[in-house]
C-alpha cells in the first residue's frame, strides 16, 4: 500500500511539473517578438516625427489631387506609415486604439502586409501579430483583405475576436466590410465609397492598390458626377422643383 502511495505521489509530481514546463514553454513562446518589430520601435523618435511628418504631407497633397477631376497616385513607404503611428497616432487619435493596444507597426512587402503591436491586460501581456494579403478585387473600389495568420509571439491565436473587432472599427467608421474565405482563410471585402462629403460633385474610383517592398502605391480618378446623378435623392428633386 505504501508503495503505490508513493508511486502516486512521483506521478502526481511528475504531471504538475510537466504542466509547470508547458505553462513556462507557452509563457516564453508568447514573449517571442517579431524581428521587424523589435527594430522599427529603435528608430530614434525625431526620425519617426519627421516620417510622420512627410505622410501628413503627402495625404494633404492627395487630398488635393482627388478633388479635382482626373488621374491620381499616391505612394506612402513604410517608415512614413510607421513614423506616423509613432509620432501622431497616439497624440492625435488615440481612441482609435482598442483597450491594451499600443505602439502598432507594420511591415510592407509584396501583395502583403505584416500589422503588430503591444498587448496587455490584467492577465495577459504579448506582441500581437497579423498577416495580411491585400490587393484590389474585380470589384469595383472592393478591397479584398485576407487574413493569414494571427500570433501572440510564437503562439497561434484564434481569429474570432480579432474579426469581431475589424468589424465592429468598420461598423464605427461607417465602412462596409464583408466577409468571405479563401482556402479556409477569412477574407475581409472592404467596400471603398465612390462618394465623399468632403468631394462634392465627385466620384471617386480606386483602380490600383498594391503593396511593394516597403512600399504602398495607390492609383485612381475622380470623375465629375452627372447633374441627373447628384440630384437622385427626394430632398434633391423636391429642392430642384422649388429653384424652377
Amino acid at each position: 500500500m505504501r508503495r503505490s502511495l508513493r508511486l502516486a505521489g512521483f506521478v502526481c509530481l511528475g504531471l504538475l511539473a510537466a504542466a509547470g514546463v508547458a505553462a513556462w514553454l507557452i509563457y516564453r513562446a508568447t514573449q517571442q517578438v517579431p524581428e521587424f518589430y523589435e527594430q522599427v520601435l529603435l528608430v530614434e523618435p525625431q526620425v519617426q516625427e519627421e516620417a510622420g511628418e512627410e505622410l501628413e504631407q503627402q495625404v494633404l497633397q492627395l487630398h488635393n489631387e482627388v478633388a479635382e477631376a482626373g488621374d491620381w497616385e499616391a505612394v506612402f513607404t513604410e517608415e512614413q506609415i510607421n513614423g506616423w503611428l509613432a509620432s501622431d497616432l497616439p497624440e492625435k487619435f488615440s481612441r482609435i486604439l482598442p483597450a491594451g493596444v499600443s505602439d502598432p507597426r507594420v511591415l510592407v512587402e509584396p501583395q502583403q502586409a505584416r500589422v503588430a503591436c503591444r498587448y496587455e491586460s490584467p492577465q495577459f501581456r504579448s506582441v500581437i501579430w497579423l498577416d495580411l494579403d491585400i490587393q484590389l478585387t474585380d470589384e469595383p473600389n472592393v478591397l479584398a483583405v485576407r487574413v493569414r495568420q494571427a500570433r501572440a509571439g510564437r503562439l497561434p491565436l484564434p481569429l474570432k475576436t480579432f474579426l469581431e473587432q475589424i468589424s465592429q472599427q468598420a461598423s464605427a467608421a461607417d465602412v462596409e466590410v464583408r466577409w468571405t474565405q479563401s482556402e479556409g482563410d477569412p477574407v475581409a471585402l472592404v467596400t471603398v465609397p465612390t462618394q465623399h462629403e468632403q468631394y462634392p460633385r465627385r466620384e471617386i474610383h480606386l483602380d490600383e492598390v498594391e503593396l511593394r517592398e516597403g512600399v504602398v502605391y495607390l492609383a485612381g480618378s475622380t470623375r465629375r458626377q452627372l447633374a441627373s446623378q447628384s440630384l437622385s435623392s427626394p430632398q434633391a428633386a423636391v429642392s430642384q422643383q422649388f429653384q424652377r
